[in-house]
């Protein structure tokens, strides 16, 4: 009997890892297709003849990590809805290219707790002093950085001015990454015009074909969503918001009983208020509708 049982449950082991590697071989298959050459981002081709011999490699690492760390790009399917649809409308509004969407999820993987070493924060990956130069308040009440909406709006009057200085995507990438005076630099010391030719920190080095990696699994994402979709399930929403203008808030919890909202949605829709309180200002927060 007890014989039995084990061939039991050994048969139904070998049928679930059986059908564990065939479910993974299918998401494989469809979302980690290699694009065909050649390859761009924001209509910049990247170069691959016998001087910029290095590139199909940088790209290849990049789309095999990407491609093998699968329950990750679960995440930023399931988070793509809460951000990415919102910062296509603002780059439009600015005559931007869509690609630099693709950025965003390689800078925080689309996760609003990310703080980097150096003190980047949130989706945008602002440091402290860039964020402030573009608008955005940050004292002992607030974080703005954290406010998505308004982090969107200064990330790209930055990367616009950006622009302005080089005139190319790639090179507003890097700088994005590395810092644009290093970028500038670089360039001059090197003699060189295009981030393909320029040799730099291992970071810097890999980050535009991270961003190319993940736009182009991505696109195939979209190309077979409605297939994806059954196996990854259904992505992550917010509930239907509405912005409610203080002046001052001197209790966050009674602030939140007093409008109908608990103080954990509150603080879960408001980010980038620190602490409990709200100084004199002219504030907008998000409540559920």
């Amino acid at each position: 009997m007890i014989k039995k049982i084990a061939i039991f449950f050994i048969i139904l082991l070998v049928f679930l890892l059986y059908f564990f590697i065939q479910r993974y071989d299918n998401i494989n298959n469809l979302l980690f297709k290699y694009p065909d050459f050649p390859i761009d981002f924001a209509w910049e081709i990247v170069p691959t003849d016998s001087k910029h011999f290095s590139n199909t490699e940088k790209f290849d690492r990049e789309f095999i990590v990407t491609s093998n760390t699968l329950y990750q790009f679960y995440l930023y399917i399931k988070r793509y809805s809460l951000y990415i649809p919102y910062i296509e409308i603002k780059l439009k509004e600015n005559n931007m290219p869509d690609d630099l969407k693709y950025m965003v999820i390689v800078e925080s993987a689309l996760r609003n707790e990310v703080v980097s070493s150096a003190w980047a924060g949130w989706i945008w990956q602002f440091m402290p002093e860039t964020a402030k130069q573009y608008g955005l308040v940050i004292d002992d009440y607030v974080d703005e950085r954290y406010n998505f909406e308004k982090s969107t709006d200064a990330a790209i009057k930055y990367l616009k001015v950006i622009y302005s200085h080089f005139w190319n995507r790639t090179l507003v990438l890097a700088s994005y990454n590395r810092w644009e005076n290093a970028i500038k630099q670089a360039l001059k010391d090197q003699w060189v015009e295009s981030y393909y030719d320029l040799y730099l920190n291992e970071e810097t080095s890999r980050y535009v074909f991270k961003v190319l990696a993940v736009k182009y699994i991505i696109k195939n994402y979209f190309e077979h969503k409605k297939v994806l979709d059954k196996i990854i399930g259904e992505s992550f929403s917010l509930p239907k918001t509405e912005s409610l203008n203080v002046w001052k808030v001197d209790d966050l919890v009674k602030f939140a009983l007093d409008n109908w909202q608990s103080y954990n949605n509150l603080k879960l829709l408001n980010p980038w208020i620190i602490w409990d309180s709200l100084p004199e200002w002219d504030w907008e927060v998000k409540v559920i509708k």
